[in-house]
């Protein structure tokens, strides 16, 4: 019982596509410079206050990015649903 996928349907998955594509790797860069740093700073003793301003926007960009690969799969994962 497979749906074919029609150019209305097509148009409703492009964007979250889209979403999950750019979005996507950006968060697992972000998730991996966030561990890599976590495991350096851990071995290298004090951290400077640049370094902990620096990793909260890399916090802030990787959980933005998190929320718009997760919106975006929803939304294809919402369509592909519908009968």
């Amino acid at each position: 019982m497979t749906r074919k996928l029609t150019t209305e349907s097509l148009k409703e998955i492009a964007p979250g596509a889209a979403m999950v594509l750019l979005a996507g790797p950006i968060f697992l860069f972000m998730t991996m410079d966030i561990l890599l740093f976590l495991i350096m700073s851990r071995s290298n003793g004090m951290t400077a206050s640049t370094q902990i301003f620096d990793l909260s926007m890399e916090i802030v960009l990787a959980l933005f990015a998190g929320l718009v690969t997760a919106f975006g799969a929803r939304k294809i994962w919402r369509e592909l649903r519908k009968k």
